[in-house]
Parts: C-alpha cells; sequence; structure tokens
C-alpha cells in the first residue's frame, strides 16, 4: 500500500471546494501544494537561476552580506536548528528590514523582490480561504498584515559536501534542517526537484515530493494559536544532501511586530475556551531568531504560552 500523500490543490477550482480542501488540508496535515497560484514559470525560473547564481559565487562575496547578532537578515552558513547545526547556507532578505547585500550582484534585489511581491500576494490570498475555512470572515486576520509585516524571503542551498564554515562553528547535524515548525502564519516554498523535504503525519515521516509547477505550504505556529488548534503547524525537517545539492526557495509570511497573537474570538466559547494566553509576536519571533543563530538553550515554542 503507497503511503499517503500531501494534498495538492488546484486555486483555479470553484472556491468553496477550494476552501473545504484547504480547512481540511491545514487541521491534518498542515501541509498541502498548490497548482494554479498565479505566479509565472518565467518568474519562477528567473529567480532560482538568481539564487543558484548567487551561492556559486566566490565564499568572501556572500561572506559581505552576512547577517549579524542584531540583524537576522542576510548570509549565514552556520544556523541551528535544535542546537544542531544545519548542512545548508542561506541568504534572508527582509522587504520591510534592513537587508545587507553583496557587492556586484545588483541583479540579486529586484529579482527576489519580485518574487517576494508574487509570493506575499499568493499568502494573503490564502490566509483570507483559510479563514473562511474556520467559517470566519476572510479579512478576520487582515490588521495583522497591513499596513505592516515582518515577511520575509529565504534561499536555502543544501550542498552535498559539508561547508567550509568558520573554527568556532559546532559540527553539523545529520539533516539538511533538523525537525521544527515554522514561527510564523505560514510558509509558501518553492522546491525544485531534489527531493528532501519531510513532514511527520500519523507518527511517521513523508516525503514532499516536489510536483512540477506547484507550490508547497505549511502552516506556522502563529496559525495554530489563532485557529485555537483547529489548524496545525506541522513539523518538518530537510534530508541532508548526498547525492545532489538542492535548491529552496520559502517565503515566510510573519505578521507584524506590533502584533499579539491569540485565538481568534469566533472561535470561542464556554465548551472551547483559548488555548494560549496572548503571544506577543516581536517576542516571539526575537526568541527564535536568537536560537537559529546560536546555540542560547531551549528554543522558544507556542507550548510555552498554553494555558
Amino acid at each position: 500500500m503507497p503511503a499517503p500523500a500531501v494534498p495538492v490543490i488546484d486555486l483555479r477550482a470553484r472556491r468553496d471546494a477550494v476552501v473545504a480542501e484547504l480547512a481540511a488540508a491545514a487541521s491534518s496535515w498542515g501541509f498541502f501544494q498548490v497548482t494554479g497560484h498565479g505566479i509565472a514559470p518565467a518568474l519562477v525560473a528567473q529567480t532560482q537561476a538568481t539564487a543558484r547564481a548567487f551561492f556559486a559565487s566566490d565564499p568572501a562575496l556572500k561572506q559581505a552580506a552576512s547577517r549579524t547578532l542584531d540583524n537576522p537578515f542576510g548570509y549565514y552558513d552556520r544556523e541551528l536548528t535544535k542546537n544542531l547545526r544545519d548542512r545548508k547556507e542561506i541568504f534572508d532578505f527582509a522587504p520591510l528590514g534592513e537587508t545587507p547585500w553583496p557587492p556586484g550582484m545588483p541583479t540579486l534585489r529586484p529579482a527576489l523582490q519580485a518574487f517576494a511581491d508574487a509570493c506575499h500576494g499568493l499568502a494573503l490570498e490564502l490566509v483570507e480561504r483559510l479563514c473562511e475555512g474556520l467559517a470566519l470572515a476572510p479579512s478576520s486576520l487582515a490588521a495583522d498584515f497591513v499596513p505592516a509585516h515582518s515577511s520575509f524571503l529565504r534561499l536555502n542551498h543544501y550542498p552535498v559536501e559539508d561547508l567550509p564554515v568558520s573554527v568556532d562553528a559546532p559540527p553539523p547535524g545529520p539533516f539538511g534542517i533538523s525537525h521544527h515548525t515554522d514561527a510564523g502564519a505560514l510558509t509558501v516554498l518553492l522546491q525544485d526537484q531534489v527531493p528532501g523535504l519531510q513532514v511527520q503525519y500519523e507518527g511517521a515521516w513523508l516525503d514532499v515530493r516536489p510536483v512540477p509547477g506547484a507550490l508547497t505550504i505549511n502552516m506556522g505556529d502563529m496559525f495554530q494559536v489563532w485557529s485555537n488548534d483547529r489548524y496545525v503547524a506541522p513539523l518538518h525537517r530537510v534530508r541532508a544532501s548526498t547525492d545532489r545539492a538542492r535548491l529552496s526557495i520559502a517565503w515566510f509570511l510573519n505578521p507584524g511586530y506590533d502584533s499579539v497573537i491569540a485565538p481568534l474570538p469566533g472561535l470561542l466559547s464556554s465548551t472551547a475556551p483559548a488555548h494560549y494566553r496572548p503571544l506577543p509576536w516581536q517576542e516571539f519571533r526575537g526568541l527564535r531568531a536568537l536560537g537559529d543563530y546560536g546555540d542560547y538553550g531551549e528554543e522558544v515554542q507556542i507550548s510555552h504560552y498554553r494555558q
């Protein structure tokens, strides 16, 4: 019997059918793939080519755009997940933040900006439909993203050989990225055709195999809180690359830094009380970013805000 597969949802279908499929996937898998998303294939190809060119550039050029303890954006090759160093290198771009840019690559910023804009529009559309799937108004979460949000775009490169990082870096863990949930609202992920992403479903680790032309979506911690656990932020990980390098590009849809996240009132009643106390997003995001940068002890989770 074949293993179950992450749902694939065509966003061009009838709206009520799409809403029902999204809600079912978000409440069971926390993962789904979408086709008919409206992001042009040419833009996808251009963004992938730009990302590959950046990661193939001189190490000194990449290091010139490195993140710091005070600024979580830019290049990094020593990120930790679950206190283990990932087998990857990244570049984070925040459209509303201060991103350092490598010298001599003038096409990098406009290319990433164009793809970030397209992903942001898709992500906000998905938020509306996911709210409808909870029998709430589509605009129930609009104030958490407009006029301000803290979303960012991440380029991920998983090389076959471990990177020659600085001598003070901890040894790599066994995975491209160790098991984790995403901190924000939801993630829009562009995978290449090299498998590696896995989701935990019903106690088993299953591959999220790339579907040509599709984008992979997963729910984040904040949507689990907003939905009072009706939607799940799934554990996922990335296998280490062993024979082929892998590239992925993720748009992390995050609320504005002033947002205080709590279960939505329309989902609460005397028999369905709030599972979480109010969670200041800026505090939560800051603690997660600190744990990515270095080993500062136990990683903060939404379980710390349960009541």
